[in-house]
């Protein structure tokens, strides 16, 4: 990164771009949705819409986060860029509402509600 005077130059705008776009394809790429499914149809089963949580989601929505981690860490392995890199970008991603849609998503990984709510909702579509 260039510096003026001992402080760094902002990058210009659209600088990720190419980089968010690796990203969508790879969020609609089967690497990245047969997994996921996978895991989804697998698990689904034994979620309702109980107001009481079952002890075991925890340890399901720990597994689902280990393998989202395990897939961008993949991604990004590829892309021979660091995880640092990686961060860096989606710290900038609030300029642009498609990148911020995309970051967004990826941290709502963390989310155990919205988890439960996709499990649920595809438990339904199962049956």
């Amino acid at each position: 990164m260039a510096t003026t005077k001992g402080k760094p130059e902002p990058k210009p705008e659209g600088e990720n771009d190419w980089f968010f776009d690796i990203i969508i394809n790879f969020l609609r790429s089967p690497r990245w949705k047969a997994p996921i499914m996978s895991f989804l149809d697998e698990y689904c089963i034994g979620f309702d819409n109980e107001e009481e949580n079952k002890l075991e989601y925890t340890k399901i929505h720990t597994d689902f986060k280990n393998l989202v981690e395990e897939l961008i860490g993949e991604l990004i392995a590829e892309l021979g860029v660091t995880q640092e890199q990686f961060m860096e970008a989606c710290e900038k991603s609030a300029t642009n509402p498609i990148h911020k849609k995309i970051v967004d998503q990826i941290v709502a990984v963390d989310n155990f509600v919205a988890f439960k709510k996709l499990m649920c909702k595809r438990n339904h579509e199962l049956n």
